[in-house]
């Protein structure tokens, strides 16, 4: 197989940071990056990022096509709702092929209006309020008839309420529906044309952004058994083929109902991946035109996150220093592991390391040898415990240790230095 360029547009989305995840190791693809918002807006992955005008821009296109040409670029991967629809419509004017769904499948899901009204029939679907709803019919829910995450999305409970939010909106913009209290689902899929291969259903029981990011698989037999029927309708009518996914929940009387259909990776797909389904990467294939089969691992999983910090210093060193005793080695029993991660990142930037340690435990090589990493440092150095550390480093050099005193003296002759609480400033976030 070939290697392929892959251009991840735009890069600083939470949608972008599964798609990279889901590449970055793969052999055959070289993942490229574009923005639109800046490099700032990238979270500062150590990447060379394209610009490009927004999509909105009359020379969008051209400029498109002109990173397609100096970076050949083979797929194009859309990280946002907008960019998604927009190069539906332009696919067949770029020369890259874009992972994706159709214009005329994007057409229908990017507008909930038009959503709701093309599956009235087919699939549950919420009550829908044409005109000023009825003093009984709230508390109420209205929502941009386009957008994504909870935007302008808001819970009205009086008609008081609805009179002043549309005040200060375009009633044409939003549709008002009934309020859907109760659990809400993700049901991420991929279809070959219009045959569901796969959907995970998960919970949503924490949102950011309108992203989830505490989720969990269902293992109800009954509720997946709707998921999948509802699926199947979804796949079949639009004839979809590739990555999608669709969002439902239960109404006051747990009765599903319909919220959105997605024509794209969506940002917690990788609680799926983590069961062996990685979507883009069969999307790619699926696009190359290579038949495509997915394996799972059925496991129950759940997944929680936070936000992941990502750094961007100024810190150029040529060697690493690391402490032993509750430092490389916690609560005399561990490795600690993320540590390891520092010490092979220095070793793939072709940097020194060395041990550097005062123990006195006489447990040393012992240690090393146990946990089979002797050979991993350039050289181990032992000293008295009256020594000072700083009179066997070199220059440009980190030194990371639990010691203040030891931190302190290392400062004093121009040393970075770096206790456990914040090394993790220097991880690099290649791709």
């Amino acid at each position: 197989m070939k290697n392929y360029n892959i251009l991840i547009f735009p890069c600083g989305t939470e949608i972008a940071n599964e798609a990279i995840n889901s590449l970055k190791n793969h052999k055959y693809f070289k993942l490229h990056f574009a923005s639109s918002e800046g490099i700032s807006y990238c979270n500062y992955r150590d990447k060379d990022i394209s610009i490009l005008p927004y999509v909105t821009a009359d020379i969008f296109e051209e400029k498109l096509n002109n990173l397609i040409q100096n970076k050949e670029i083979n797929f194009i991967i859309p990280a946002h709702d907008d960019v998604a629809y927009v190069l539906s419509i332009l696919e067949s004017k770029l020369n890259a092929k874009v992972i994706g769904q159709t214009q005329q499948v994007n057409e229908i899901v990017r507008f909930k209006d038009k959503t709701y009204e093309y599956f009235q029939n087919l699939l549950p679907i919420a009550k829908v309020f044409e005109n000023t709803p009825a003093k009984n019919s709230f508390p109420i829910f209205t929502k941009p008839i386009k957008g994504q995450g909870s935007l302008d999305a808001q819970r009205l409970n009086t008609l008081q309420e609805f009179h002043t939010f549309f005040s200060n909106h375009k009633r044409e913009e939003f549709i008002v529906m009934e309020l859907l209290t109760d659990e809400e689902f993700t049901i991420d899929c991929f279809s070959d044309k219009g045959n569901v291969l796969y959907f995970g259903a998960r919970t949503r029981e924490k949102t950011t952004r309108g992203i989830s990011i505490q989720s969990t698989f269902i293992s109800d037999i009954s509720l997946n058994k709707q998921f999948e029927k509802h699926a199947t309708v979804i796949s079949k009518e639009l004839n979809l083929h590739g990555i999608w996914f669709f969002q439902m929940k239960f109404n006051k009387d747990r009765e599903l109902r319909l919220l959105e259909i997605g024509p794209r990776v969506s940002g917690t797909m990788m609680l799926n991946r983590s069961r062996g389904i990685n979507f883009v990467e069969l999307a790619i294939y699926q696009k190359l035109g290579l038949k495509v089969e997915v394996i799972i691992n059925d496991i129950q999983l759940s997944l929680a996150r936070a936000l992941v910090p990502i750094y961007k210093h100024n810190i150029q060193f040529d060697n690493l220093y690391i402490d032993f005793d509750d430092t490389l080695l916690l609560d005399e029993k561990y490795i600690n592991t993320e540590l390891m991660k520092l010490i092979f990142q220095a070793k793939n930037e072709n940097k020194k390391v060395y041990l550097i340690t005062k123990n006195k435990k006489f447990n040393l090589i012992k240690t090393l040898h146990k946990f089979g990493i002797t050979n991993i440092f350039d050289e181990i150095i032992h000293i008295h415990e009256n020594d000072d550390k700083t009179n066997y480093m070199l220059n440009n050099s980190i030194l990371i240790d639990d010691s203040f005193q030891e931190r302190k003296n290392a400062k004093e002759k121009g040393i970075y230095v770096f206790g456990l609480d914040n090394f993790c400033i220097l991880f690099s976030n290649k791709v």
